[in-house]
């Protein structure tokens, strides 16, 4: 049955403004002279239609859809009042002009209780004619604009409620159901789906709700502009734009899904697309119960709610792809994290990476809800509750502090803390986000320079103090008595102070690298050079790059290896044939240091940084083990080759090379 009194609004043009009034009279004459003259008079666009009694008017009224009926009093099938209650039970809202010879009072008063819109007494003055014009579009006009502002507030409605819903959304499918939930629970429309543009063309559903029945499953969309492409939903694909189909039974585009939609009670259809920017997220499609349901108003706000809904969708994929990274930054951290919760004793551990995990040996499921006190040293769990920290950190007033962790076998662990408050979208603080550096490596190093301070110390003074006694008395002796025996204890003495001498730049350069600075290598390898007995040996700087490093114990480590080169290098033993090449490593990780002397055979060169190592007799054999000191020291690596004309090449790597001019 179709809908009367309509506004019109949703046929898509100024025809469907046009006032439609259906002329019940039993009097044909009557009726065709009343028609005409309101045809004539009537300010506005109007088209009268007749009919020659109730029972008549009714089966028009169902077949087609009028704006307002005028109706005469006493007819034979039927009177104008009974007519009028019939009327009034099927169409509520249709204007309903009384227009009778007969007039009183009683009768006015049964129309008024009957619902009658006007009435108006017949006349043969054309007042009269104009009068009834008057009433029929003032009525049309009332009845229009109360069935718009009803449509309007009906959309906001519906808009409200699914923004209101769409807005809590926590991921893109909760959003897309929530969608069709909410738009097949509002009259007219029956259903409503969500589909997604697959790279061949095709609309996939997604998220559906309503009066559905099997309706996906019978149905093939598609994007293109083949017969499955051309209805609402590819149309609105393609232009990016809200489309309808205001009639389905009559539109021929919507011939592949007619029989389909028809079964289900779907009389019009419209597609919005869900898109952000460039990003397409699919097509939203609704479907009413009537024809005409979608005028341009009601596709307006619905492009409008496509808008919002692919705001909310780029935001919770935006949300969770940063919650992905922030989980995997999280996960993947070179430090310990911990997220804890507010317990009633205190802090739980609500999650923990994996940094964590295997410094500490445990499985995730032993420490996630776990008290976090439970992995703390006793000390440190007295700075936990006693001295504040958790309550400094919740507040956001927690500088970096100490605490000790123990393994699950029972190591201390020893970190640095910086913890602060971890709060929700409201604000209310829930825990606490802690990080845990591990300085345990720092504090071994720190003991293990402490020992070669004691070490350097002992090779000072218990060691230096006897031989210079040794010494002195070994030259008293060479004095008085001419003896190999005296010769050969002041040579060993010397020999010995060698050795001192070496053992302490050993111990000193083995303790790590805390601060660098930048280091010209073109300016400290010149510096290194006066500072050695080079004889006759050339240098060659190809480089003029920056490092980073300590420059004293650079600058030992330049002078150790010309050392070594002007000692092992020469083949004939002339020093002024050898020349000692500095330069960056090709793939600028690292230096080198090459000479072109007889080189390191390949089977020695694994062992020429031990400590004593030589195949002079003459040297103590820390020189080079000095240089592997100084470069683990830095994090460095080095290793021995051959150069490119044979002789020794010392390559160094892992080294911040911080500047390349040559």
């Amino acid at each position: 049955m179709p809908e009367q009194g309509g506004s019109g609004v949703g046929t898509g043009g100024d025809a469907e403004r046009t006032i439609r009034v259906l002329v019940v009279d039993d009097d044909p004459d009557v009726a065709t002279m009343t028609a005409e003259r309101l045809q004539r008079t009537a300010a506005a666009d109007l088209s009268a239609a007749v009919e020659p009694g109730g029972r008549s008017g009714l089966e028009r009224l169902e077949a087609e859809r009028f704006d307002a009926v005028v109706s005469d009093y006493a007819m034979e099938d039927m009177d104008g009042l009974a007519f009028l209650e019939v009327v009034r039970e099927e169409y509520p809202d249709l204007p309903f002009v009384l227009f009778t010879a007969r007039g009183s009072e009683d009768l006015a008063s049964r129309a008024i209780s009957a619902g009658v819109t006007d009435y108006v007494r017949k006349g043969s003055a054309d007042d009269q004619y104009d009068l009834l014009a008057q009433r029929v579009e003032s009525a049309v006009s009332r009845q229009r604009t109360e069935r718009e502002l009803s449509e309007l507030d009906r959309i906001n409605r519906t808009i409200r409620r699914t923004i209101r819903r769409v807005v809590g959304g926590g991921n893109r499918a909760e959003i897309e159901r929530v969608v069709c939930e909410t738009l097949s629970e509002s009259a007219p429309y029956l259903f409503a789906w969500f589909g997604t543009v697959t790279d061949d063309d095709r609309l996939v559903p997604a998220a559906w709700a309503g009066v559905e029945r099997g309706y996906l499953d019978d149905v093939t969309v598609t994007t293109d502009r083949s017969p499955t492409g051309q209805g609402p939903s590819g149309r609105a694909a393609r232009s990016g734009e809200p489309r309808a189909t205001q009639n389905i039974r009559e539109d021929p585009d919507f011939e592949p899904w007619r029989e389909a939609a028809e079964r289900r009670g779907y009389e019009s259809s419209a597609s919005i697309p869900v898109a952000f920017g460039d990003t397409r997220y699919g097509i939203l499609n609704v479907y009413a119960d009537r024809p005409q349901a979608f005028d341009e108003r009601e596709l307006e706000v619905l492009g409008e709610l496509g808008t919002i809904v692919a705001h909310a969708i780029h935001r919770v994929t935006l949300t969770n792809r940063l919650e992905d990274q922030y989980e995997t930054l999280f996960e993947e951290s070179p430090v310990m994290a911990v997220t804890t919760r507010n317990g009633d004793d205190g802090p739980v551990v609500e999650s923990c990476n994996r940094r964590l995990l295997d410094r500490l040996g445990y499985d995730r499921e032993e420490v996630v809800g776990e008290p976090l006190a439970s992995f703390y040293t006793a000390d440190s769990e007295t700075k936990l509750f006693d001295g504040g920290g958790y309550r400094r950190a919740l507040t956001d007033d927690f500088a970096r502090e100490k605490r000790t962790l123990v393994t699950a076998d029972g190591e201390a662990v020893e970190t640095l803390l910086r913890a602060v408050p971890r709060e929700t979208e409201t604000g209310e603080t829930v825990g606490t986000f802690a990080l845990y550096v591990d300085i345990s490596e720092r504090k071994r190093l720190e003991r293990e320079n402490e020992r070669l301070d004691a070490f350097a110390s002992i090779v000072s003074h218990d060691l230096r103090n006897p031989l210079t006694v040794i010494k002195g008395r070994a030259a008293l002796a060479s004095e008085q008595y001419d003896s190999e025996d005296v010769d050969a204890i002041v040579d060993a003495a010397a020999r010995m102070e060698e050795l001192i001498d070496d053992l302490l730049v050993l111990a000193r350069q083995g303790k790590s690298v805390e601060e660098t600075t930048p280091v010209r290598l073109s300016t400290i390898t010149e510096d290194c050079w006066g500072n050695v007995d080079t004889g006759g040996a050339t240098l060659e700087v190809a480089t003029d790059a920056t490092v980073l490093a300590d420059e004293s114990r650079l600058q030992q480590l330049f002078e150790n290896l010309v050392r070594n080169s002007v000692e092992h290098g020469p083949d004939d033993g002339e020093t002024g044939d050898l020349t000692i090449t500095v330069g960056v490593l090709p793939d600028g990780e690292g230096f080198y240091v090459e000479d072109d002397g007889v080189g390191i055979p390949e089977a020695e060169r694994d062992r020429v940084f031990e400590a004593g190592y030589s195949t002079d007799d003459d040297s103590t054999g820390f020189g080079l083990s000095i240089v592997s000191e100084i470069a683990e020291a830095h994090g460095w690596t080095v290793e021995t080759t051959e150069g490119e004309t044979g002789g020794a090449r010392f390559e160094f790597r892992g080294v911040d090379v911080v500047g390349e001019r040559g």
